[in-house]
């Protein structure tokens, strides 16, 4: 091959040496006729990486030789070549060696102009910026070795990083990630709600869910490296498909922070979608302090629901103390309940007998028929709660605890009103992004976290769900940004 300058200096040898060495390549190929299909596909593989990992290291080379050329103002200086000014970067084609053409200029300094324009992030980040991306993908997406072993694999043995690497730099990364990168744009959620969503019944406006929910994870703390279980609360925002009933969601973000921080969080994601014309719904759980530091965030006219999934378990749990888990006694106190609540109930399917000559047609989706409406005017949860004491006949185990829920959640649980207005009672979506987002990639077997790096984690998880990749990647300041993270901060001197 020939020298760096002339490489640098003539894109006619820059084509001559590349077409040779992609001839002589297919030439061996072709001459091979003893192998078989997979080999083939292989083999090009290999030519195709090679090839491109050296027109990649002359691409870069001639990159720098244009900034030391403007550097010089078109004079001619005396190039230092040496080992010490060559620099290898890890790239997604494999590590590549390019001179950086450094020069002393009149006062006898070395400089490398190279260095600051086409390398930013060296040394403090020997990966390029793709590599880097594949990077934050693949440890996003998979334990960190396996990140490692996937990025060999599927490059064909061209790049291979560090495990501890990859892990550092996902924390880097997951630092830029802000809240804004984990949710879609106001405008992409304005289009959704306004082209796809299901719309209230009742106002006819789009309805947008939010929900907020809590899951345990493994994490570091203090000096002592103990890793106890502490609670990580997730945000979650989404809408109901109108077409297929799907879920598409507007975005989230998980924090270590406690109840303030979360309302905190909530005022961020309502400002942020002040003027959206939507129906707000808050589905969550009975916890209490959603009426002091959530409930009060959110816009004047939201509706609030309770899980009703949640409010059915803690009538199971009351029901397995009074009549015993699972009597027959307790699925009947179970049906009358959720009678109450919901006023509806399902038919029995019929079953279908079997034909000779007859092909057995699909049943029929469940439908519901009204049982009764609603008497109390302050809605079913009031409703079920004069059933519950009147029902008990005295005192009973667990009485207390159940009616002390239901009445400081009833004005949560008419759900009937709720159905009619074509709206969800259960905060599926919330527990589902809990595994999706989190508990598939963080919750693993032996699995401990520091507490920057799980948050990093969950931003990169979280922003390849709002569908903002792309956009983080490919945004105006993303080299600026990057310069500034893998920069280190000074030491202050005393």
């Amino acid at each position: 091959m020939t020298a760096p300058a002339q490489i640098a200096r003539c894109p006619e040898s820059v084509k001559s040496h590349l077409r040779s060495l992609f001839e002589d390549a297919v030439t061996d190929l072709l001459i091979d006729d003893t192998m078989n299909a997979r080999r083939i596909e292989e083999a090009v593989w290999d030519v195709l990486v090679a090839v491109g990992r050296e027109l990649l290291t002359t691409l870069l080379t001639m990159a720098c030789w244009r900034a030391t050329s403007k550097a010089t103002k078109g004079a001619t200086p005396r190039l230092r070549l040496d080992d010490d000014y060559t620099l290898s970067l890890t790239t997604t084609l494999g590590i590549v060696r390019v001179p950086l053409f450094a020069f002393r200029d009149e006062t006898g300094r070395t400089r490398t102009p190279a260095r600051e324009e086409v390398f930013p992030l060296h040394p403090h980040c020997r990966s390029s910026e793709l590599c880097l991306e594949w990077e934050s993908r693949l440890g996003s997406q998979l334990p960190f070795r396996q990140a490692e072993e996937a990025m060999d694999f599927f490059s064909h043995g061209a790049v291979r990083v560090e495990d501890t690497t990859i892990a550092r730099h996902i924390g880097v990364i997951g630092e830029l990630v802000t809240r804004e990168w984990t949710y879609r744009t106001p405008e992409d959620t304005a289009k959704l709600l306004k082209e796809r969503a299901t719309r209230d019944r009742q106002h006819g406006k789009p309805v947008l869910y939010v929900s907020t929910d809590a899951h345990a994870l493994r994490r570091y703390e203090d000096e002592t490296w103990e890793a106890p279980w502490k609670m990580l609360n997730g945000i979650r925002l989404w809408c109901e498909d109108r077409v297929n009933g799907g879920i598409i969601h507007l975005g989230g973000e998980y924090t270590w922070g406690d109840c303030r921080e979360v309302g905190k969080r909530f005022s961020a994601v309502v400002d942020g979608l002040s003027e959206l014309d939507a129906q707000w719904v808050f589905i969550s759980d009975g916890m209490p302090w959603f009426r002091d530091h959530v409930m009060p965030r959110l816009p004047k006219d939201t509706t609030f629901i309770l899980d009703f999934y949640h409010a059915m378990e803690r009538l199971g749990e009351y029901a397995a103390k009074r009549f015993g888990m699972g009597t027959k006694a307790a699925r009947a106190f179970l049906r009358r309940a959720e009678t109450r609540l919901t006023g509806k109930r399902p038919y029995r399917r019929k079953k279908v007998k079997k034909r000779r000559g007859h092909k057995k047609s699909r049943w029929r989706r469940d439908r519901y028929r009204t049982v009764h409406a609603c008497s109390n005017p302050l809605g079913a949860g009031e409703e079920l709660l004069r059933d519950l004491v009147k029902w008990a006949k005295g005192k009973v185990d667990g009485l207390e605890a159940i009616t002390s829920y239901i009445a400081e959640n009833s004005d949560r649980m008419d759900y009937p009103t709720y159905r009619a207005r074509g709206l969800q009672i259960g905060s599926g979506a919330m527990e589902s992004l809990h595994r999706v987002a989190s508990q598939m990639r963080l919750k693993l077997a032996g699995a401990r976290w520091l507490p920057e790096r799980a948050i990093a984690v969950l931003n990169l998880r979280l922003m390849v769900l709002a569908d903002r990749w792309d956009a983080f990647w490919g945004h105006e300041a993303r080299a600026s940004t990057l310069r500034a993270a893998f920069k280190p901060t000074p030491v202050p001197t005393a």
